[in-house]
């Protein structure tokens, strides 16, 4: 079985801090990822054999603050959602779930779709 893993990347000092601690606290892998592992599929940086048979690209890093969530069932997700909160980790826009969709793209292509989300998701907002 997958091992429940917390994919992060960007996150300043203090924040990453909070988050080893709640992962910690909740039995969960946290992954910090470089920027040079950028190219490697997201699902072999999540330990997925198959994904790491992928071929990575080179560059692609990025400085936003990102989350990928990896191999959590419906209540760990609630409750490092809510760990999240109670430990006063500040706001991450960019955060993602593992899916068989995305667990071959790059950190760099989640990335840029989740950017992609959160634009529309504001000119909607907008009106």
């Amino acid at each position: 079985m997958a091992v429940p893993t917390i994919l992060s990347y960007n996150l300043d000092g203090e924040t990453l801090d909070r988050l080893r601690a709640l992962c910690a606290e909740q039995g969960l892998a946290l992954r910090p990822v470089s920027p040079w592992e950028c190219g490697a599929p997201v699902g072999a940086l999540a330990g997925i054999p198959i994904a790491a048979t992928a071929k990575a690209v080179s560059g692609g890093s990025f400085s936003d603050p990102m989350l990928v969530i990896c191999h959590l069932l419906s209540p760990q997700l609630d409750a490092f959602l809510q760990g999240m909160r109670a430990h006063g980790i500040p706001r991450i826009a960019l955060k993602a779930i593992l899916t068989p969709t995305n667990v071959s793209w790059t950190s760099a292509e989640l990335r840029d779709e989740l950017a992609k989300e959160q634009e529309a998701i504001a000119k909607r907002a907008k009106g």
